[in-house]
């Protein structure tokens, strides 16, 4: 029988799978249970060392013996810091050990209970990996833990070989063993795209599934329309937002998937998902990852190998670049010539999706206005927008790729970041105009992008008041708070009027449809050695209407 606590039985297994047979141990009563699995689960062999100081350096003879990794258990307290001149030599050896200390709750750490200390990186640079794991309580928390310990145990496979540092908080009772088996955990570990083994395995993988999928969020560049990107979209159902690629057309990502509805049919789901870039915008398309993908095998590309688990399902980490791992995909399967029902599938439902776009047309809003403004823009020039509401409407109508700070998505910083590339642009002598599409607060926010002098004629600002947050009239619920207008979504009444008259920038306004169309031209052919913004005054309640408007219409084209 194994212990009760799903924090220790998930470790035990994942031990197991990545191939762990070998464990030190040591005395002690709040590592007990952690023993008590380590000893019962035949696929470990224990070996009991009552000195920790004496135990890292044991451990690492085993190491450096039998080439594998092999562990190291501690108590809680000053045991993990004896472990800590094995974990050093080890490190700098190239032949890390894993070291698994058990804790106290976080809650006594500091109120003078015994054997208790900040144990999480007390190891500190000797090893370059540490975790606490938690104490699961919900199947989120049961997640992290296999996560982190994923990778912790990936971080120990590296080629460099580190060692790394485990922390286990168990809370009492600690000597329940009730679990009958343990339950076998998703073990995700990590390739390196330069072996070429490790390509053809992903290739192969890909090429014997029946419904290959590549999603992308957003990347650092963007994937030009050359790429290999437009040959293997030929061949492979490929889901993208306008922040990842410069695909040549919009890309109805949140809206395909909106029309599918909640429950997303069989024949739509992938059973094999390649996922490059960061971000994504979509939170449906989030959801769809983690839900309608879940019985996939995932795939996610990461350039330095670190597990972004947005799926959380996430089988095998590349450790590679987008580009490369795109281009031999696209060059395997171009030798195949495969041909996906799948894909067509899909294909078929974006053409949907864009006659169903196309026929919807927003009344005078922020909506209105992007619509207006992406229709006038020319290759030559380049788009920043700000989160929240701003890069949702973009997302919708965008053709080409946009730029937007979606590391953090923070509000901060949108106009000083479209300001400073303006600024570059004009440098390199490029042509065409930088438009930054910018809602109020965030303008408002970040003004003082504007009192540089350096940015010239090419910034064209779209800025989109609705006198408040925008995005927060969506959010179910919160407009019954007696606070959400006023504290939460930060209403007000001021104007960029004043900043720009104060900063020399050319002012346009617009409050109705006939305004907004002279001030949309304005804005894209007006000749100014001064950045030029026009200020589109709307009402919330009519921009929240027609966005909740536009994505009826898309579910159901059916509804006036």
């Amino acid at each position: 029988m194994y212990s009760d606590k799903e924090n220790i039985n998930i470790l035990t297994s994942l031990l197991k799978s990545h191939g762990v047979k070998h464990i030190v141990v040591c005395p002690g009563s709040r590592n007990g249970a952690l023993v008590h699995n380590f000893h019962v689960c035949p696929d470990f062999v224990c070996h009991p060392v009552t000195d920790e100081r004496s135990a890292g350096f044991f451990a690492l003879g085993i190491r450096q013996t039998l080439r594998e990794m092999v562990a190291v258990c501690v108590t809680s307290g000053s045991a993990l810091l004896n472990v800590l001149p094995a974990a050093a030599e080890a490190t700098y050896r190239h032949q890390g050990i894993i070291v698994i200390s058990a804790d106290r709750p976080a809650a006594w750490i500091g109120q003078l209970d015994g054997q208790t200390m900040p144990q999480e990186g007390a190891l500190g640079k000797f090893t370059p990996y540490s975790t606490t794991l938690p104490e699961p309580h919900d199947e989120e928390e049961r997640w992290m833990c296999r996560r982190l310990v994923n990778e912790a145990l990936m971080e120990a496979e590296r080629p460099s070989h580190p060692s790394v540092h485990i922390n286990v908080p168990i809370s009492e009772p600690l000597f329940n063993f009730t679990c009958g088996e343990l339950i076998p955990q998703p073990m995700t570990r990590r390739i390196f795209w330069q072996d070429p083994l490790t390509r053809e395995e992903a290739a192969d993988r890909m090429l014997r599934s029946a419904k290959p999928m590549i999603i992308i969020g957003q990347l650092p560049y963007p994937l030009s329309t050359d790429s290999s990107l437009r040959g293997l979209s030929r061949k492979i159902a490929v889901l993208a937002e306008p922040t990842a690629a410069d695909t040549g057309e919009q890309t109805f990502t949140e809206e395909m998937l909106l029309s599918l509805g909640e429950d997303i049919p069989e024949e739509y789901r992938p059973d094999c998902v390649i996922y490059l870039g960061g971000n994504t915008v979509s939170k449906r398309l989030r959801s769809f990852l983690r839900d309608a993908c879940r019985d996939a095998f995932h795939f996610t590309v990461s350039v330095d190998g670190t597990l972004h688990d947005i799926s959380c399902h996430t089988d095998i980490v590349i450790e590679g670049y987008p580009e490369d791992v795109l281009g031999y995909l696209d060059g395997r399967l171009a030798e195949t010539g495969i041909h996906s029902d799948f894909r067509l599938r899909w294909d078929e439902l974006r053409t949907e999706v864009r006659a169903r776009h196309n026929a919807f047309i927003p009344p005078y809003s922020q909506m209105a206005a992007v619509r207006q403004l992406e229709k006038s823009i020319r290759k030559s020039d380049t788009v920043h927008y700000a989160n929240s509401m701003a890069v949702r409407l973009g997302s919708i109508f965008s053709s080409h790729h946009i730029w937007c700070n979606r590391g953090l998505n923070g509000i901060e910083g949108t106009l000083s970041t479209a300001a400073g590339a303006s600024v570059a642009l004009s440098g390199n002598g490029t042509d065409g105009h930088l438009f930054c599409v910018i809602g109020d607060l965030s303008f408002f926010y970040d003004e003082n992008a504007l009192w540089s002098r350096e940015p010239g004629g090419n910034l064209r600002i779209l800025l989109l008041n609705n006198s408040g947050g925008g995005i927060f009239g969506s959010l179910p619920g919160l407009r019954a708070s007696p606070a959400a207008e006023t504290l939460i979504s930060a209403s007000h009444h001021l104007s960029a009027e004043g900043i720009c008259s104060q900063f020399g920038i050319t002012y346009l306004k617009a409050a109705d449809v006939t305004e907004l169309d002279s001030g949309i031209q304005a804005l894209v052919g007006m000749k100014s050695d001064r950045p030029v913004l026009l200020e589109v005054v709307t009402d919330a309640e009519t921009d929240r209407k027609a966005c909740s408007d536009y994505m009826k219409f898309i579910s159901n084209p059916t509804i006036d």
